[in-house]
């Protein structure tokens, strides 16, 4: 079966989302694809230039594309389109997740004047470098980011991952200038809000600064959690607890919380759960023969969160023989 998008030449820019062919530039989707297809689309790499995946959001109708298959006129559903440029923060999808939500429409309206959104970046592209000098605050508005640490011998340690919505680059604060770098896993989108614009309308609307505190102490909470499972947990355990923490964080976007897209490579996800690639293969291999999870590639799906919960809370002892 082929599978053509609906643009009469083969779009380079065409992306499959979910289940959906997106063309990224115009966020117009192309045609629902059925779980069984999914295999087929990823067979068009060379065709698919910047293929992702990426979680289910709640069920939305669109008007149905055709494509050349037996699926010719579905219906689409669960479509995550690549948000415009020109986007308004009232009017941002991710909104309810960004350090702003608390802001009343007169601030939010003063702070949208300020705000930079980016075009889409490719995989591998920087919103800052470490030791770059804080200009701006930055919050994820499509795709997703890693944030890392560069030691003085070459060696890069994850420090966490964000998703839309997320706030990037408040630990600049403290010496005003960025302490990690922070790269696109895959094809994203951003607002920065220039620091000198933030600290002076803090000053006018003071729940922004609050909505800042509240956002970063988050993240801070997060990683002082991921020390206590990296020093105390199993490595299966680590692996079931970074899968919950996806699936609890695509849910309270919206999105599906037992099917989705692992933006990062299996040797990101073993550096920041610090501990070998090989292991995290292994982990993955063994989850899928206990019918714990299904992988196809990046694409994650949980068959039983119960088992998947129950892992996460082996300590490191008792799963010192799987570790």
């Amino acid at each position: 079966m082929t599978i053509t998008p609906n643009f009469g030449t083969e779009d380079p820019m065409a992306c499959c989302v979910g289940l959906v062919a997106i063309h990224k530039p115009t966020g117009i989707p192309i045609a629902r694809v059925p779980a069984s297809a999914i295999r087929t689309f990823r067979n068009h790499r060379t065709r698919f230039r910047e293929f992702s995946w990426a979680p289910l959001p709640q069920t939305i109708s669109l008007d149905a594309t055709s494509i050349n298959s037996k699926y010719e006129g579905t219906i689409m559903h669960n479509v995550i389109s690549f948000p415009p440029i020109a986007a308004n923060c009232s009017t941002c999808r991710w909104s309810g997740f960004c350090f702003a939500r608390d802001l009343n429409p007169a601030a939010l309206a003063e702070l949208s004047r300020y705000v930079i959104h980016s075009g889409p970046i490719k995989h591998g592209d920087a919103l800052f470098r470490q030791g770059d000098k804080l200009q701006a605050l930055y919050v994820v508005r499509a795709g997703s980011v890693k944030t890392y640490l560069d030691s003085d011998d070459g060696c890069e340690q994850i420090v966490g991952f964000q998703l839309p919505g997320d706030l990037v680059g408040f630990d600049a604060i403290a010496e005003s200038r960025h302490p990690t770098s922070a790269v696109a896993l895959e094809t994203t989108a951003y607002c920065a809000i220039p620091y000198e614009r933030v600290t002076a309308l803090a000053s006018k609307f003071p729940g922004l600064w609050s909505g800042v505190m509240r956002a970063a102490a988050a993240q801070v909470m997060a990683g002082e959690n991921h020390v206590l499972v990296v020093g105390q947990k199993s490595a299966p355990a680590r692996l079931a607890k970074f899968l919950l923490g996806l699936s609890d964080g695509f849910r309270t976007r919206g999105c599906s919380r037992t099917e989705f897209n692992l933006s990062m490579s299996r040797q990101d996800i073993a550096n920041y759960l610090a501990v070998a690639v090989e292991t995290i293969s292994r982990l993955f291999t063994d989850l899928q023969r206990r019918k714990v999870i299904a992988v196809d590639r990046r694409f994650v799906q949980i068959l039983s969160r119960p088992a998947l919960q129950e892992l996460a809370c082996d300590s490191a002892l008792l799963g010192a023989r799987t570790a």
